[in-house]
């Protein structure tokens, strides 16, 4: 399990303040840190991340995402290859909008045509868009997977 602590990057291991360069964020999911170099993120888009956190934004880490895969059995395995799939796509999805919303909040705040208000108000319809979506498919999953065990019994 990765460290919890600020203190260290979950993925190098290296102390917060060897990587001088770069920013610690924390993944919404399993709440490791990472430098934001090792999650291929700049210092700027770890820092909007990091600024809107308890606005709605939510990150997760490279390990997080593909652990979110559901197992299910082999009938319904192409059904919930597709939904899984779909899932992920949407968590993608969800970090893209995220991530094009912060650069929105960012150009707002510098004067630009969207104010920052707008800008949270529509992350925050896109991300419970998003996390409808994610719910369904969720939902949907688990309903293969009672099937798939109703039909081994």
């Amino acid at each position: 399990m990765p460290s919890k602590s600020k203190d260290k990057c979950a993925y190098c291991n290296l102390k917060a303040d060897e990587q001088k360069c770069h920013v610690m964020i924390r993944c919404d999911c399993c709440e490791a840190w990472y430098h934001s170099q090792c999650q291929d993120l700049t210092k700027y888009e770890a820092n909007l991340i990091s600024s809107a956190e308890g606005k709605g934004v939510r990150w997760f880490c490279t390990k997080c995402i593909p652990e979110l895969v559901i197992n299910v059995d082999s009938q319904d395995q192409t059904e919930a290859k597709t939904s899984i799939t779909e899932l992920k796509e949407k968590l993608e999805e969800m970090n893209l909008l995220t991530m094009n919303k912060l650069n929105d909040i960012d150009q707002a705040v510098k004067g630009m045509q969207l104010t920052y208000a707008d800008a949270l108000k529509s992350n925050n319809q896109n991300i419970k868009s998003v996390e409808d979506q994610c719910s369904k498919l969720v939902e949907q999953s688990t309903v293969q997977m009672d099937k798939a065990v109703e039909r081994k019994h």
